[in-house]
């Protein structure tokens, strides 16, 4: 289901030896009622942090809650067999209440990641001008011709080499997304 690397397994194990089974619980309640959403302040993980060892630690403690949300979510795991997966590494408390929660909560988080982008940035303009020329001379005599395609992204212009059939591609590409905006208006 999920591998378990190093660091995740001394995070398991923090959660299985230092964080009680109540605020464990208090901490996939909450995760679980906003998830993908991330909902723990600052603020608290200093709190826990004062009761139950440095922030970093608990920082990693509340990352791995939601890693584990987001791979049960993902696979669509059925609650048994994350807690049969959990136990071993966690403790059957800690295990019984994740599980608890992700199986209160799966319809929702689920539902919530269907209609939730994971894409963050957005295209805030699209536009390009095609320039063909001809050459003359030694260039065309050329047996590979080749284009230099330059692209501004982020107000720096970056060139792109492509040969004939790369080119071609591009441009039917270009088209083809060209029609799909044209059919969206």
């Amino acid at each position: 289901m999920i591998e378990v690397t190093q660091a995740l397994g001394e995070t398991f194990l923090y959660i299985r030896d230092t964080i009680p089974e109540e605020v464990f619980r208090k901490l996939c309640s909450k995760i679980a009622s906003s998830y993908p959403a991330q909902n723990i302040t600052k603020e608290e993980i200093a709190r826990l942090s004062s009761s139950f060892g440095n922030e970093a630690q608990c920082q990693r403690a509340v990352d791995t809650i939601y890693y584990l949300f987001s791979k049960v979510a993902y696979n669509t795991t059925k609650p048994s067999a994350v807690k049969s997966f959990l136990a071993p590494h966690i403790g059957d408390t800690h295990a019984d209440t994740f599980s608890e929660s992700w199986g209160g909560n799966a319809v929702e988080i689920v539902s919530r990641l269907k209609t939730t982008s994971s894409i963050n940035k957005t295209a805030a303009k699209v536009a390009w001008d095609s320039s063909v020329s001809i050459c003359s001379g030694e260039c065309a005599k050329l047996r590979d011709p080749e284009a230099v395609l330059q692209v501004e992204v982020g107000g720096k212009l970056k060139n792109v080499l492509f040969d004939f059939e790369s080119l071609t591609r591009f441009y039917l590409e270009l088209e083809r997304i060209q029609s799909s905006i044209d059919n969206l208006s």
